[in-house]
């Protein structure tokens, strides 16, 4: 049992439920209407049950399912999508079920995807930053860089190869290039988050 104990307008057509001074779940008005839902009625379990089940997890599978017809992303950021929304914890949690149930969430396969777009393009560190950035598991990624790396056979020659790509479209010149040049491009190297080893190798090593 809880009581309601206000509906707080977020927009034009829509409340959040508050139940015994807490958010609990956001309705639209007329479906608020529908239920008798108002200040000081008293909703029992099996009601709350009803709500969440009839409503607000259908609702929370549609937008998750329109979200993902736009563009990938990870669950991660497919639950903060619902939880900002105003879902319930426990929706958010059982709409993620249902459409991963589905095969349209998979962090591994959007790892790979990642991979396919941006390798050769980025580092490994910045995509690895920026995966772990997304809320996807440092075990995820690196299961799905060592299948990458053994698909493509990768070297760890492949990063200072993309080093050199870079500075070339930045018209690095290391011939003409003095101390202040090279620290300038080695900071820029560094926030792509190439390894220093092979920032060093290229920028000065090579360059004798």
């Amino acid at each position: 049992m809880a009581e309601v104990t206000a509906l707080n307008g977020i927009s034009k057509g829509r409340v959040q439920v508050e139940l015994d001074g807490e958010p609990a779940f956001v309705l639209y008005k007329a479906e608020a209407g529908r239920l008798l839902i108002e200040e000081g009625r008293v909703l029992s379990e099996a009601e709350q049950e009803g709500i969440f089940s009839e409503i607000l997890l259908p609702r929370a599978v549609k937008r998750l399912l329109f979200l993902l017809g736009r563009k990938d992303y990870t669950e991660s950021q497919l639950r903060e999508k619902l939880l900002s929304g105003g879902s319930p914890a426990e929706v958010a949690e059982k709409a993620l079920e249902a459409v991963k149930g589905y095969g349209y969430v998979d962090d591994a396969d959007y790892v790979r995807r990642y991979l396919e777009c941006y390798a050769g393009r980025k580092s490994r560190g910045c995509m690895r930053q920026q995966l772990v950035q997304r809320g996807i598991s440092r075990t995820i990624i690196d299961e799905a860089f060592a299948e990458w790396e053994e698909k493509e056979a990768w070297q760890p020659g492949d990063e200072q190869e993309l080093i050199r790509e870079l500075l070339e479209r930045r018209h690095y010149d290391p011939a003409t290039a003095d101390a202040g040049e090279k620290r300038r491009q080695y900071a820029f190297l560094a926030r792509r988050g190439f390894r220093s080893s092979d920032i060093s190798a290229v920028l000065f090593r090579e360059a004798g």
